[in-house]
């Protein structure tokens, strides 16, 4: 009779557990359906502002919006300088000899 009512007992608490188990599954379950419907909706929020982005940055609507709004134009080829315009940078040397105690200052 102990045996018996102790099996019962011992079934009862495995049964139990096991509800309890099941209970958290499916709430773990409906939290991962959740977040991946989530990141399902993010990422087509994402599509749709990369999408925005490449209709605003559009090179001759920029162009557009810099001339009416800013009064900017265009660079002219007069504009353009030649490479050889720009100035080289000082050798190491001369920086090392004028570091007595001075500070490098470009000029």
């Amino acid at each position: 009779m102990r045996f018996v009512l102790l099996s019962c007992l011992i079934i009862a608490m495995l049964g139990s557990g096991l509800y309890f188990a099941k209970l958290t599954v499916d709430e773990q379950y409906r939290t991962l359906k959740k977040l991946e419907q989530e990141i399902s909706s993010q990422t087509e929020h994402n599509y749709v502002l990369k999408a925005e982005w490449t209709f605003l940055t559009r090179p001759e609507r920029l162009l557009r919006l810099s001339n009416s709004l800013l009064g900017m134009n265009s660079i002219t080829p007069e504009r353009i300088l030649p490479i050889s315009s720009i100035p080289m940078r000082r050798s190491a040397t001369k920086l090392i000899k004028n570091a007595g105690g001075a500070k490098n200052v470009a000029f």
